[in-house]
């Protein structure tokens, strides 16, 4: 059995893990910035940042904590740590993380708005003078087809006309 560590090593590894808890969690919310936040994308860095906080729990008992072994006041660090990233700083940094987008984009967006929607405009409107013109042109060099007037050869419902014999 391993002996108790005194309560300021206990409170100084609770601590170092609090630290690691928070960098877990920046790291994770700077990963889902760079590569977004579908489904598989969640997932994935879901499973990573459990990997890494087993990681880190294990490596910082190994070698900085004064116990030698995980214990469950470094889990609960880790724990409090990524939860008071993400309530306390995470709103303050998605913040941050729209003005970086909003900045990013705006020249993009510009370009849109000011060059390339207008030319889109011209060049369909072009494309539809020119398509009008050209079936006004078929239209004319058509051949009207007209029918064959039908003639009768022999009309039996009128009586005054008597077959010949």
């Amino acid at each position: 059995m391993v002996a108790l560590a005194a309560p300021p090593y206990v409170l100084a590894d609770t601590l170092c893990c609090l630290g690691l808890g928070f960098f877990l969690a920046a790291c994770y919310d700077l990963a889902r910035f760079f590569l977004g936040g579908s489904r598989p994308v969640c997932f994935v860095l879901d499973l990573a940042a459990a990997l890494a906080a087993a990681v880190l729990a294990c490596s910082f008992a190994a070698s900085r904590s004064y116990s030698g072994v995980v214990r469950w006041y470094m889990a609960a660090g880790l724990t409090l740590g990524l939860a008071g990233y993400f309530f306390v700083l995470a709103p303050g940094c998605a913040a941050v993380q729209r003005l970086v987008k909003w900045t990013i984009a705006r020249p993009f967006v510009l370009l849109w708005l000011l060059a390339v929607r207008p030319l889109a405009r011209l060049c369909g409107r072009a494309a539809r003078a020119a398509g009008n013109k050209l079936s006004a042109a078929a239209k004319k060099r058509r051949k009207k087809q007209l029918k064959n007037k039908a003639r009768v050869l022999y009309n039996s419902d009128n009586p005054l006309v008597t077959p010949r014999e």
